[in-house]
């Protein structure tokens, strides 16, 4: 008989647990979280981002709504690294201002929480930069003001000699744009498998291009265009 109980159990557990998923698809609200994301990691960043009520006042992809924080542009989100700058402000919370609508504390997360919110927002981040920055057409920009940037932000890693006399040969224009916004090179999923381990040496990259990206402003774009445009 306890074999049997135990057999029942299995049974029924994975019976509820079938139909709690074709609820969870049924009840999936596409039309406001948008399709499901082929990086599962991405995907529950997202979900946890929704279902703590980030999306209620910021947008699902940092549109914010009414006088919340404008998480696209905001300099603490940008200076950020880890969650280093986010993760406190989420437990400590936001008293209301002038200016901005309150925000609660969100001290009972735990560090998995803050982890997967940090992830999208900076995500998002990256998008919606992405779409302002490359958006119209290319402006004139200031080629000497341009290496001054490269000097400071690009030249720990790249050598002048060598990679932007190559990317100004490849590129041109909206080509250039885009190469400098978003590397085909560094295009690494969050997910990874045993077999094929993420590379730590482009994952630093990537990450390093990341946070120029959500802090570019449009000048430093067109400067930078610029500049590495001269070098052909």
């Amino acid at each position: 008989m306890p074999r049997l109980s135990t057999a029942v159990c299995v049974v029924a557990f994975a019976a509820s647990v079938a139909a709690q998923t074709s609820t969870t698809h049924r009840s999936y609200d596409t039309e406001f979280l948008g399709p499901p994301m082929a990086d599962p990691i991405l995907q529950h960043a997202k979900e946890t981002y929704v279902l703590f009520g980030c999306a209620y006042c910021h947008g699902v992809n940092l549109v914010s709504r009414g006088e919340a924080t404008d998480l696209m542009h905001s300099a603490l989100v940008g200076r950020d690294e880890n969650g280093n700058r986010i993760g406190p402000l989420l437990r400590s919370g936001i008293p209301q201002t002038a200016k901005l609508s309150p925000m609660p504390q969100f001290s009972d997360l735990s560090d998995q929480q803050i982890g997967a919110i940090v992830t999208w927002i900076h995500y998002a981040r990256r998008q919606g930069r992405y779409q302002e920055l490359s958006a119209g057409p290319s402006r004139s920009g200031d080629a000497a003001a341009g290496k001054t940037y490269f000097d400071g932000a690009c030249s720990s890693c790249h050598a002048v000699d060598r990679d932007v006399a190559d990317i100004g040969r490849k590129y041109e224009g909206d080509a250039l744009r885009a190469a400098i916004l978003d590397p085909k090179a560094l295009k690494l999923g969050r997910s990874f498998t045993v077999d094929r381990p993420r590379d730590p040496r482009l994952a630093s990259a990537q990450q390093r291009h990341h946070a120029l990206l959500e802090n570019y402003s449009a000048d430093d774009l067109a400067n930078l265009v610029a500049y590495l445009g001269s070098t052909r």
